[in-house]
């Protein structure tokens, strides 16, 4: 069976396929994906450029290891020796003079697959097509981004320890006598001594110079008419500025008339919807885990945009508990008198519990099964808004992951690729949730909320993406099935 693996990045994507060797140990193995050992076929795409790379086993390797190398020098500005002394590499890269373009070579091979074709062509073409191909070289020039993509790509690949396990790259430092030759003594002291002999000149110049005569100015009285007139100006210039009302949060009064009285949101979809924003906002949030040591609980109404109208203890739970929780510095703060009853609020159950243990839900249960919403399903608008994804979380995701395990999430966007909805797929990710950038990159406004829509969930039809940040710093993004 043919095993594909495609290791994908904004600018270039790499494939490889290739072959199992069923004698190989798979043992003990967490990944259950199949074991690729003979590898067929390279192939390199690059964005904005129709040809593309493609060959065997000897183009592979000597892709990854030139690609490395060049890399390191580009990065260190210290040539790098060649392993192989005067023997040409398969693949070379050069940097092209007052260009930012990097020159990708592949130089002829009997065994290379001639590019354009793929697994099933190579296998099927004939010898002297294959001949033909020969004496044939490849160069293409690539952006500084492209170049960087293709790294990337190839870290993923050695990273993956279930394609091609025998095949890494050794990175050894650079004998000295490779670095650049440091300038002669005299040569580098020579400002120095310029400057000592600059500043000489300038103390000796200065100590030339007299000495000035300082006068002291004769005081000046002033006169009763004027001390009078400007104590007159400066009683009419003081500000007598009237004092601005603070916001305030409404009182049990309100919060109480809010539950009985205003129109409560229970549609299915749009509950569920606020329950994960609730979540993740009050999560974010919530600093103080270690000093809940027993069970918090609070019923909360919360507005048709996600904002936290009011809330209030239930059962047991004590009144100065609240500043264990996040909820005072979540509350909405109405700027124009109080909440509005006739308002639709959505209530929920609102329970903190020790160990960081959070658990949201709605007040009154479900009516219904709640669902993700209108789709995206078009093919070619889901590959840009996976591009666009994609690049925005590699951006924004600057920290160095501590976990050890795949955390999976579930994410979705609009049609401008704005993060709308994001949710939690296994315990790790639950767990290292503020290692990721999810939370700093969602606009809930993105999906249809808002005040305005009076109670009325107009969701705006969403793209679902899975999600899932590898513990090397890896990160992958792929339409959601089966939703």
């Amino acid at each position: 069976m043919t095993i594909q693996r495609q290791y994908h990045l904004p600018n270039c994507t790499l494939i490889l396929e290739g072959l199992s060797d069923s004698t190989t140990a798979v043992g003990g193995q967490l990944d259950t994906r199949p074991l690729m050992t003979m590898l067929v076929n390279a192939e390199c795409r690059f964005v904005g450029q129709e040809q593309y790379l493609s060959g065997g086993r000897d183009f592979f390797e000597s892709l990854v290891r030139s690609v490395s190398r060049y890399a390191q020098e580009f990065l260190s500005q210290v040539p790098h020796p060649k392993p192989h002394g005067d023997k040409p590499d398969l693949v070379q890269l050069h940097k092209l003079k007052d260009k930012n373009l990097h020159r990708l070579i592949v130089l002829p091979v009997a065994e290379a697959v001639p590019a354009g074709f793929g697994l099933e062509m190579a296998a099927n073409s004939t010898s002297s097509y294959a001949a033909n191909r020969q004496g044939v070289t490849v160069q293409m020039d690539l952006t500084t981004v492209q170049l960087f993509d293709l790294v990337e790509a190839i870290d993923q690949f050695l990273a993956d320890r279930r394609t091609l396990p025998d095949l890494s790259v050794t990175l050894e430092p650079v004998s000295r006598r490779y670095r650049k030759a440091d300038q002669p003594i005299a040569k580098r002291a020579a400002p120095a001594a310029l400057g000592l002999s600059t500043l000489a000149l300038s103390a000796i110049a200065f100590f030339l110079v007299p000495v000035p005569q300082v006068r002291k100015p004769a005081a000046i009285e002033p006169s009763p008419t004027e001390t009078t007139a400007k104590n007159d100006d400066d009683n009419t210039s003081q500000p007598t500025g009237t004092p601005t009302p603070t916001s305030t949060p409404i009182s049990d009064t309100e919060l109480e008339k809010v539950l009985t009285q205003a129109p409560e949101i229970n549609d299915p979809t749009q509950l569920g919807f606020l329950q994960r924003l609730l979540y993740n906002k009050i999560n974010h949030s919530w600093k103080t885990q270690d000093s809940v040591n027993q069970k918090l609980e609070y019923r909360l109404a919360v507005g048709n945009d996600g904002a936290i109208v009011g809330y209030k203890e239930v059962g047991k739970t004590p009144i100065d508990a609240r500043q264990q929780t996040p909820l005072p510095e979540l509350l909405y703060l109405p700027t124009t008198g109080s909440v509005v009853a006739t308002e639709p609020v959505a209530q929920f159950r609102i329970v903190f519990k020790p160990k960081g243990v959070l658990e949201v839900s709605p007040w009154r249960g479900y009516t219904g099964k709640p669902t993700l919403g209108p789709e995206i399903t078009d093919a070619t608008v889901l590959q840009g808004l996976k591009d666009k994804l994609y690049e925005q979380i590699r951006q924004a995701w600057s920290t160095t992951p501590n976990f050890s395990s795949d955390l999976e999430y579930r994410v979705a966007v609009n049609e401008e690729g704005v993060i709308a909805d994001y949710q939690a797929k296994n315990q790790a990710a639950f767990d290292y949730v503020k290692q990721t950038p999810l939370n700093s990159l969602l606009k809930p406004e993105a999906a249809g909320l808002s005040k305005e829509n009076k109670g009325v969930f107009t969701q705006k039809p969403l793209a679902q993406f899975q999600v899932v940040f590898k513990p090397n710093g890896s990160l992958e993004v792929s339409p959601l099935k089966g939703q």
